[in-house]
């Protein structure tokens, strides 16, 4: 990902807090150089040192057939918001967009058993904690048609642009506009022109 330096993160802790409010995600894998993406909710677990990445796939899905061996990429994505160049008062400027991302690499393998079943109910849990029982015969025909999968996460990237090259007074007419909006998503982006 291209990431100029004012707008990389690198606090681990502030990547996890993202990536955590926002656990609705893009799986990406890339046999013979093809990209093929799948749009999945997940588990985001740290063990130690070490941080996975737990979801599952339909049966039908080909994607868990490209695990092993080579990386594959989870995008994390969070609010975004248009930037309309007549906020500035700095000229001339175009539109923009302000955005924030966190990318996550490392590699991804098939788990079974009890694994399947952990992170089945663990997806539950998050989600829908007030879900009611399912009959046994329905969880066993739910469970056999998915492929649980972890992926060991390697290495993260953040991209939080928000402005930050911009001179202050741009950044104060950007974060009020958005904070006007209507739209949810540009008052998030706003909200977090905020946070140092």
């Amino acid at each position: 990902m291209y990431t100029p330096s004012p707008f990389r993160v690198t606090d681990h802790a502030e990547l996890l807090r993202f990536m955590r409010a926002h656990p609705f995600v893009t799986l990406v894998t890339a046999p013979g150089g093809v990209p093929f993406a799948s749009h999945i909710p997940l588990l985001i677990e740290e063990e130690g040192e070490e941080l996975f990445l737990r979801s599952h796939l339909a049966l039908a899905n080909p994607q868990w057939q490209h695990f092993g061996g080579v990386d594959a990429l989870v995008i994390f994505q969070g609010p975004h918001a248009l930037v309309d160049s007549a906020w500035y008062a700095s000229s001339p400027n175009v539109p923009t967009w302000n955005y924030a991302v966190v990318h996550a690499y490392g590699q991804a393998r098939i788990v079974n058993g009890e694994a399947t079943r952990r992170i089945a109910y663990g997806l539950v849990q998050q989600h829908t904690p007030d879900m009611a029982a399912i009959p046994a015969h329905f969880e066993r025909r739910m469970l056999a048609g998915v492929v649980t999968f972890e992926l060991r996460v390697s290495r993260l990237e953040g991209k939080f642009k928000l402005s930050q090259n911009k001179p202050q007074g741009d950044r104060i007419n950007v974060q009020r506009e958005l904070s006007a909006s209507p739209h949810g998503t540009e008052r998030e982006v706003a909200a977090m022109m905020d946070t140092p």
